[in-house]
């Protein structure tokens, strides 16, 4: 037997969400059908409503979601900035990748040759 293919997660939302709207639609036109002419019109107005509510609520959706995905994108780099920073500072300080000690070496090495400028005069 072979193995069963594999959904998606937003696969099988969409598809139910899809479900849940046919069977809602179907609904309303089985009401339709069965409530007098002069009620008919009122039935196609709840559709119209409804199937336009569902369209915005989709477009909320898919912009939470667009947000959260960019706010995961921003956490997960500033996470990796910071476990930079971390991996920086606790690194030894004899390292050679290390900006503190070439820094804290380049300023005793101004200070040593402007106490020699000054000496010298």
């Amino acid at each position: 037997m072979t193995a069963r293919k594999k959904k998606s997660i937003r696969s099988t939302a969409k598809t139910a969400r899809q479900r849940a709207r046919n069977a809602i639609e179907e609904g309303f036109r089985d009401l339709e059908r069965r409530l007098p002419r002069n009620l008919r019109s009122a039935v196609r107005d709840l559709r119209a409503n409804l199937r336009s509510l569902q369209q915005q609520m989709e477009r909320a959706r898919q912009d939470r979601e667009a947000r959260l995905r960019r706010i995961q994108i921003q956490l997960r780099r500033d996470t990796a900035r910071l476990l930079r920073r971390l991996e920086k500072a606790v690194a030894p300080s004899g390292s050679e990748g290390s900006p503190r000690a070439s820094g804290a070496a380049r300023k005793s090495a101004r200070r040593k040759k402007a106490r020699v400028k000054t000496a010298g005069r």
